[in-house]
């Protein structure tokens, strides 16, 4: 009697136990099954924002691209026709119009017209923390680069594209302008007629060894920026690897 009466009163607390285990085995399958949810979420909107951070990075490399090639077949080539001519000490050149756009052309100052929207979303969203540390700073560190890399090419700038353009008539500035290359065919308004292109190359035979000081240095920041495209050409086509294989990754 006794001991059925024992058993009986223990009966409710293994009971209550078995109960207590079945609640916080639920509420912590809840949690977990939230947290993969949430997880979820997450890799979702992260992934969004690594589509639409490849497209900025495209575009990027394109503007790079553009920008380097237009240093190489056209600043590079007519900085050193002006150079050669003014080292040359001749008075004269076999066409005037031909040598004033390659003396323009040497005036080019176009950078990369970069984007950094999509990566500043991306920075301020929180998302960066879900990437490896690694990724997340090979991101950063491709976007932070034009601002360490061209001011050094600024320092490096003389004064010989301002000093020279006042020697390229006004009324071909519409054609020969260093920014007419940012848009398509498509011109400024013109000037009136100001002088003529022979008149410019005798105002430019006259300051000729101060153009040609300039002109010297002028090459070295030329150099410079060569140096800093290629290298931001090199981060960002390596970014645009990296994401499209993390993009793959995350679909995964």
């Amino acid at each position: 009697m006794f001991k059925f009466t024992s058993e009986r009163a223990e009966h409710p607390v293994q009971r209550a136990v078995f109960e207590f285990l079945i609640i916080v085995t639920g509420v912590l399958v809840a949690l977990a099954v939230d947290e993969w949810r949430q997880e979820r979420a997450e890799i979702r909107e992260l992934n969004q924002h690594l589509i639409s951070l490849l497209d900025e990075v495209e575009s990027n490399l394109e503007s790079i691209t553009y920008i380097r090639v237009s240093l190489t077949q056209v600043k590079i080539p007519g900085l050193e026709t002006v150079i050669a001519h003014l080292e040359s000490g001749e008075t004269t050149v076999d066409d005037a119009d031909e040598f004033l756009k390659a003396f323009a052309d040497s005036t080019l100052l176009a950078v990369p017209w970069f984007e950094r929207n999509r990566f500043d979303a991306l920075k301020n969203s929180g998302s960066l923390r879900v990437l490896h540390p690694e990724t997340a700073g090979h991101i950063s560190s491709a976007f932070e680069a034009p601002e360490i890399l061209l001011p050094q090419v600024v320092h490096l700038q003389g004064g010989y594209p301002v000093f020279a353009q006042q020697f390229i008539p006004a009324d071909d500035q519409s054609e020969l302008n260093s920014l007419r290359y940012y848009l398509v065919d498509t011109n400024a308004p013109e000037f009136v007629f100001d002088i003529s292109a022979d008149e410019a190359i005798d105002l430019i035979h006259e300051n000729r060894e101060e153009l040609l000081l300039l002109a010297r240095g002028e090459a070295a920041a030329v150099t410079a920026k060569w140096y800093a495209l290629k290298r931001l050409e090199v981060e960002f086509s390596a970014l645009k690897e990296l994401l499209e294989s993390e993009i793959v990754a995350h679909q995964g």
